[in-house]
């Protein structure tokens, strides 16, 4: 990993895991599985007029945020030596000139053998090169390989780079290639013990994993548009709400009786949907010329003496420190609430109220607030 991770690395460190988890990650960054679909390592690339291969800055890898998590304690420069002396380890990248990784392979769309390689699958991680042309000698004996490469399962960290058992096979040329995946459909190809294995033109696979991450991506856009117009949606539905209940609220405070008393004094002006109960406190009007006169009738008789309490025992006692204190009424404008006070209850019929279920725990004024979060983490 190089000097700088050896001097600062913990003597508990398990040295090989970690090179493996960072070996691991810089691979899967640079693979078939992810390079060609990576839209912002796509504009970073270096490709080599000799052999169609592509390089990344490992200064730009060594950026990224699972480098960075994996190697807490190093320096952006630290890190990127990392990187290299990691690519140096590796059967599918190497280190190359001006602090750039790349790859040893072409990208399958670059690969001038795609068009008479397949891409084989079904064989156990541990079949060797040997087992994969016993297969093929065995089952199309005329399709000898140019070359194989064995692939790596590099999407679960948890696996520590073991091969998965899928191959790259180079064929002589598009005929023999051809001659493999037709043996695999017809079920003829088949691994020891039986059973059989699949085969695809390696062009073939690679453009519909492409369709796949397209569709994939089209599918997140569609529902990320939909998250944003719904929230859209329920954001106007707010403001129409407030701008609906805009002045249909008192606020009151200085109540002496009790909460029929107030529904009482408010009901004789206007139906009420609800009201809470205390000294201070909010009433709902259900139309907004029933809270305006409300509102007037409370300020003009705020200094008023208290009327008899609902059950006819008494006046409704004000706080006695205070006195025959005025009651308070103002109308506010920011949220469409008006404000009342008042001490005195009217007398009148009471309205009728909606059932305690029915009412907001605390009252409010009118009010709502929507939003929605949407994000995707990639790589």
């Amino acid at each position: 990993w190089g000097p700088a991770f050896a001097r600062r690395a913990s003597p508990d460190l398990k040295m090989a895991s970690d090179e493996d988890k960072l070996l691991r990650q810089l691979e899967f960054y640079m693979s078939d599985a992810s390079l060609p679909y990576d839209t912002f390592l796509a504009g970073e690339l270096r490709r080599s007029e000799a052999d169609a291969t592509v390089s990344v800055s490992a200064a730009t890898l060594a950026g990224f945020p699972r480098v960075v998590a994996l190697l807490p304690d190093l320096s952006a420069e630290e890190r990127a030596e990392a990187l290299v002396a990691a690519a140096a380890r590796s059967d599918t990248l190497r280190a190359c000139d001006g602090g750039h990784i790349g790859r040893r392979f072409p990208l399958p769309a670059d690969d001038p053998a795609a068009d008479h390689s397949v891409f084989l699958e079904g064989l156990p991680p541990s079949a060797d090169e040997a087992a994969v042309l016993e297969v093929l000698a065995a089952c199309v004996p005329d399709a000898a390989p140019a070359s194989t490469r064995r692939l790596r399962d590099l999407k679960d960290d948890r696996q520590a780079r073991a091969f998965s058992g899928k191959w790259h096979v180079e064929l002589a040329d598009a005929a023999a290639a051809q001659a493999v995946v037709d043996a695999a459909a017809a079920k003829s190809l088949r691994k020891p013990g039986g059973q059989a294995l699949r085969a695809t033109l390696l062009r073939a696979h690679y453009e519909a994993e492409a369709a796949k991450v397209a569709e994939y991506r089209r599918k997140t856009a569609e529902k990320q548009a939909k998250r944003k117009a719904e929230a859209e949606a329920a954001e106007a539905e707010a403001l129409r709400h407030a701008h609906k209940e805009h002045g249909k609220v008192l606020r009151f405070s200085g109540w002496a009786a009790d909460r029929q008393a107030l529904l009482d004094a408010c009901g004789a002006h206007g139906e009420v949907a609800w009201a809470d109960d205390g000294a201070e406190g909010h009433v709902r009007f259900k139309s907004r010329e029933g809270a305006a006169a409300a509102l007037a009738a409370l300020q003009a008789e705020g200094a008023a003496a208290p009327p008899l309490d609902s059950n006819g025992a008494g006046p409704a006692a004000a706080d006695a420190e205070m006195g025959e204190t005025d009651a308070v009424a103002e109308a506010g404008e920011a949220g469409g609430a008006a404000e009342a006070g008042a001490k005195r209850a009217r007398d009148g019929d009471s309205s009728a109220e909606e059932p305690a279920a029915k009412r907001p725990a605390g009252g409010g004024e009118a009010g709502a607030e929507a939003g929605a979060e949407a994000g995707a983490e990639a790589g």
